[in-house]
Parts: structure tokens; C-alpha cells; sequence
């Protein structure tokens, strides 16, 4: 009786997610076919809209995106997506970042702000924006024993012109760095004893210094270019374990390498840091965009098994 329940339990979950992406497709693509009228309103048709999307690592953000570039194409609206993941940096210069910055073990593997390359971020969007022909960076994690490294670029897809969405998503995007008041009431919290920095209290000031500046560079250098935002936000991020011990019992399942709970647990609390840093601070003050746009943000809000529970515009 015990396995009957449980497979029936599992059918209701399977069911409940498949019901939830659908909603939060049809949400998302409403809202931006609402974002492009609003865009043509005020004169600024010519150039696609850029759509950033935040999620914890887990949350659907890759899913979303391939569901909505189908979604918009049936309304005759031409979407491509690139992921934040797509910038880290190729092998060679993350170990020349990884010999130079030896104190910081936040720095050490690919994830945080800081190892990605921006520059190309900023130029892949110019270069969609002035409706040029332009190749989406890719990056292979599973390259030199899961250490990954970009593709070379003659295996990038090129965009077939002319793109009215761009959807640009990743784990991080969208966090905003910390002033000097604001990160000196950080470290006084990771001081502490609060539960609320128990990941960042793992590193020095200074590594986690390094995490805030690196998100400085996103914010000179991205957001400006980025129109309306979709978060995928969740309460608590401990779940972003259960979601990755998910997607890696899925790989085990299908004979794919995997990480062990060890492994597993390393690797995610090394990205905890950056959750304790910035989402305070983006769920007060919302996020920072090209500005041509109002009500830019919808926010859409998950339990722990990914489903929405609501949403809203609120920031």
C-alpha cells in the first residue's frame, strides 16, 4: 500500500509542477507582450526588449525560458535566450583568476560574481540591441573533469534577425551590490550570530568583499541594458539543496555523472553567500533597469516545490 500511495503522491506532484510551469509561462509571456506595447507606446519599437530573469539555482529559470521563446513564437513574437552561465569564464583565465586570488575560495571554481565575463555579456547585448548579426556565447560545464570551459566561438549559435525579446537569465542577476553603509551593516550581521549570514560568516570580509564588487560590474555594466526584470523568488534559499539534490538524483537515474551529498553540499554552499549579501536589498529595493519602462518587475513567488503561489509587481 505504502509504494501505491507513494506513486500516487509523486503522479500529484508531477501534475501540480507541470500545472505551475504552465501558469508561470503564461504569466511571464502576458507580461512582456504587455512590456512591448509599452515599449512601442513610448517610441522605442526599433530594438528588442530586454527581459532579465532571476531565480535560485533549480528554480526553472532554463525551462522558462525555452517554454516562453515557443509561447511568444505562436504570437508571432521572435524571442532568444542566453544564460549569466554562458559568461563564466573559459578554463585558462578562471585558473589564472583562481592562482592570483588564492585567499578567496569563493573565487576558486566558477559560480560567483566575479567569475564571469561581463564584457562579452555587455557586447552580446549591445550587438542584439543594435540588431546586428550576433553569436550567444556557450559554455560546457562538463568540459576538463566538470571544471567546464567556454566553447569555442565558431559553436556559438548565431541569431537569426530581426529579435523582438531578449531573454537573458542566471542565478545572480539582478543582485546589486552593497554601499559602504550597506556592506558594514552586512559584516556586522555576519559577525553576529543571526541564522540569516550562516554561509557568509564561513569566509573573511574580504572574500566577501570581493563578492560585492563583482557585483558592481554587473551593475555598471548590465542592468542599464536590461528593460523589465522576471524574479522567481523563494523564502528560504536552503531549498536551493533540495532542488539541486533533485536535478542531480535525476543524472544518477540516468547514468549521467553526478555529485554525492558531499560533493553536492560543497558545491552549493559555496554560491550561499551572494543569497545572503543581495536579497535582502533586492526584495527592499527592487531592481535596477534602463528605466524606459513602469510596474518592470513581476515577481512570482515559490513554495518549495516550485510552484507559484502568487504573483505581483511590487518592485
Amino acid at each position: 500500500m505504502s509504494a501505491v500511495l507513494s506513486s500516487l503522491d509523486a503522479a500529484r506532484r508531477a501534475k501540480s509542477v507541470h500545472a505551475s510551469i504552465n501558469s508561470r509561462v503564461r504569466q511571464t509571456g502576458d507580461f512582456i507582450l504587455s512590456k512591448i506595447s509599452q515599449k512601442t507606446l513610448k517610441n522605442q519599437p526599433s530594438s528588442p526588449l530586454v527581459v532579465g530573469i532571476n531565480g535560485a539555482q533549480g528554480s526553472g529559470k532554463t525551462t522558462l525560458v525555452h517554454n516562453l521563446i515557443s509561447y511568444l513564437s505562436q504570437r508571432n513574437v521572435t524571442a532568444v535566450g542566453f544564460s549569466l552561465d554562458d559568461l563564466y569564464l573559459p578554463h585558462k583565465e578562471q585558473q589564472k583568476l583562481t592562482a592570483t586570488r588564492k585567499d578567496n575560495p569563493l573565487l576558486r571554481f566558477r559560480g560567483q560574481p566575479g567569475t564571469q565575463d561581463i564584457d562579452l555579456g555587455r557586447s552580446t547585448l549591445l550587438s542584439l540591441l543594435q540588431g546586428q548579426e550576433t553569436k550567444l556565447p556557450r559554455y560546457d560545464k562538463s568540459l576538463n573533469s566538470g571544471y567546464g570551459d567556454q566553447l569555442p566561438v565558431d559553436q556559438w549559435p548565431v541569431v537569426n534577425l530581426p529579435v523582438d525579446v531578449v531573454l537573458f537569465e542566471g542565478w545572480c542577476l539582478g543582485f546589486r551590490p552593497l554601499d559602504t553603509y550597506e556592506f558594514e551593516k552586512f559584516l556586522l550581521g555576519v559577525h553576529g550570530t543571526s541564522h540569516l549570514y550562516k554561509y557568509s560568516r564561513r569566509y573573511s570580509d574580504a572574500n566577501l568583499e570581493d563578492i560585492n564588487k563583482g557585483l558592481e560590474v554587473f551593475e555598471q555594466k548590465l542592468y542599464g541594458l536590461i528593460d523589465a526584470w522576471v524574479y522567481m523568488r523563494v523564502t528560504d534559499i536552503d531549498v536551493v539543496y533540495r532542488w539541486r539534490k533533485d536535478q542531480e538524483d535525476q543524472l544518477a537515474a540516468s547514468g549521467r555523472p553526478s555529485l554525492d551529498d558531499q560533493q553536492l553540499e560543497d558545491f552549493v554552499t559555496r554560491f550561499m553567500p551572494a543569497y545572503e549579501l543581495a536579497l535582502e536589498k533586492l526584495d527592499k529595493r527592487g531592481f535596477v533597469s534602463s528605466g524606459i519602462l513602469s510596474n518592470a518587475t513581476l515577481r512570482m513567488h515559490l513554495d518549495m516545490d516550485r510552484n507559484v503561489v502568487a504573483y505581483d509587481h511590487k518592485l
